[in-house]
C-alpha cells in the first residue's frame, strides 16, 4: 500500500518566529571558534513549563571539542535564554540530543563518539569510527538533572528525534545501528530504570534517523530517512517489540531528518524538506487519518534557490524538532546552516505555528 499526499482540512499559520541560537563565528580553523556550527536542536516542554532546546555545537560537525548546548524559553518560545553548556565529554563529540517525556520526567538521551567527515578533523583520531557512538541519558523532575548513564550496552547506535510514551506506558526512544541492519528503539517497561534495543527495520535505499508516533490503533508508526527521495514507513503492533518491512511512501522527502508528532486532539504533523534531494524548504502538514494521507505543506523555512549546490557553502534548513503548548499552538525549532569545505556554520531558528 502506497501512503501519499492528499489535500486535508487543517489549515497552518505561522504566527511567530525567533532566534534560539546565532552562531558567533564561523571559520573552523580560528581558534576563536568554538561554537560556529550549530545543528540538530530538539525542543521539549520541562516538567515547570518552560521550553528547553538543545543542540549540538563546535568549530565543526564531529570536531573533539563538539558540545551539547542548551537555551530555555519562559515565554513559548517567543524569546530564549543565553545559551548554556548542557554536556562535553572530553576529546569525544557530543552528538544528536533527544528528549522523551514522561509524564512528571523529562529524559534526555544523546550520543557520543566521531567520524572522520571533513578535512578540519583529519589530525584528531582519536575515538573515531561508527563503533565509538555509545547513547547516554539524564532526566529531570524540572529540579535536578541525574548523572550522566548509559542507556544501552552495545555500541555503533545513534539517536536523533524524540521518543514517546504509549498510551499504556511503555518509553520508546527511535534509534539507527549505524551499520547493517537497521532502525529501531530503545525500549523501557519499567519508567526508565532499564532499557532494551529492539527491531530492525531496513530499506534498500538504506535508513537512518528513525521518527515514530502511535497511532489511534495502539500501533506504532515509524518513518525513515533514506537516500531515495522519498520517505519509507513501518509499522509495530506489539509496542516496538518488532516491524513490519519498510514500504516506500509516496512523500517525497530529502535525505534529511524529518519530525513525527501526534496533536492532542490525534492528529500527525510531519515536518520535513519536501524536496526529493535538496534540505530546503522546510515544510510542515497535518493528517487526520493516521498518516494515510496528509494535507498540503507549509512552508516554515527556505533558503534561496540555488545556494543548496553552491560549492563554497552549501545551505540548508532542516532536522526540525516539534512541540505542542497548552492553548493548541506548535512551536517548532530547526538548523539553518551552511557547509563547505573552508567554512561551517550554523543557527538555531524557532517559529510558532497555528493549526486550525
Amino acid at each position: 500500500m502506497m501512503f501519499g499526499v492528499l489535500l486535508a482540512a487543517a489549515v497552518l499559520e505561522i504566527v511567530g518566529r525567533s532566534t534560539v541560537y546565532q552562531h558567533p563565528h564561523s571559520d573552523p580553523y580560528d581558534p576563536r571558534n568554538r561554537t560556529g556550527f550549530n545543528h540538530a536542536a530538539n525542543i521539549a516542554e520541562l516538567p515547570d513549563g518552560r521550553l528547553m532546546a538543545i543542540w549540538f555545537s563546535g568549530p565543526y560537525e564531529a570536531a573533539v571539542n563538539q558540545l551539547l548546548l542548551a537555551s530555555y524559553s519562559s515565554n513559548e518560545g517567543k524569546t530564549w535564554s543565553k545559551a548554556v553548556e548542557f554536556q562535553d565529554f572530553p576529546r569525544r563529540s557530543d552528538f544528536d540530543p533527544a528528549f522523551l517525556r514522561d509524564t512528571n520526567r523529562l529524559w534526555l538521551f544523546f550520543s557520543a563518539g566521531r567520524w572522520i567527515r571533513w578535512p578540519f578533523v583529519s589530525n584528531e583520531q582519536e575515538n573515531v569510527g561508527e563503533r565509538s557512538f555509545q547513547i547516554y541519558h539524564r532526566s529531570t523532575d524540572g529540579k535536578t538533572w541525574t548523572p550522566v548513564a548509559e542507556a544501552a550496552t552495545g555500541r555503533g547506535i545513534n539517536c536523533r528525534n524524540n521518543g514517546i510514551k504509549l498510551t499504556t506506558g511503555e518509553l520508546l526512544l527511535p534509534v539507527t545501528r549505524m551499520r547493517a541492519p537497521g532502525a529501531g528503539v530503545l525500549k523501557s517497561a519499567d519508567g526508565g530504570k532499564t532499557w532494551k534495543h529492539t527491531g530492525e527495520v531496513a530499506t534498500p535505499q538504506g535508513q537512518d534517523e528513525p521518527t515514530i508516533v502511535e497511532l489511534k490503533s495502539g500501533a506504532v508508526m515509524m518513518f525513515l530517512r533514506t537516500g531515495g527521495g522519498a520517505l519509507w514507513r513501518a509499522i509495530s503492533r506489539d509496542k516496538g517489540e518488532t516491524w513490519s518491512a519498510a514500504e516506500k511512501t509516496t512523500i517525497v522527502a530529502a535525505r534529511s531528518s524529518h519530525s513525527l508528532f501526534r496533536l492532542k486532539d490525534g492528529r500527525i504533523v510531519l515536518t520535513h524538506n519536501a524536496h526529493e534531494r535538496y534540505r530546503n524548504p522546510l515544510t510542515m502538514r497535518v493528517s487526520e487519518d493516521d498518516g494515510a494521507t496528509w494535507g498540503e505543506p507549509l512552508v516554515i523555512a527556505s533558503v534561496p534557490a540555488g545556494s543548496e549546490t553552491d560549492p563554497k557553502l552549501r545551505r540548508q534548513v532542516s532536522y526540525p524538532s516539534v512541540v505542542q503548548l497548552a492553548g493548541g499552538d506548535l512551536v517548532v525549532v530547526w538548523s539553518d546552516i551552511g557547509i563547505g569545505d573552508e567554512t561551517q556554520y550554523g543557527d538555531i531558528r524557532c517559529a510558532r505555528v497555528r493549526v486550525k
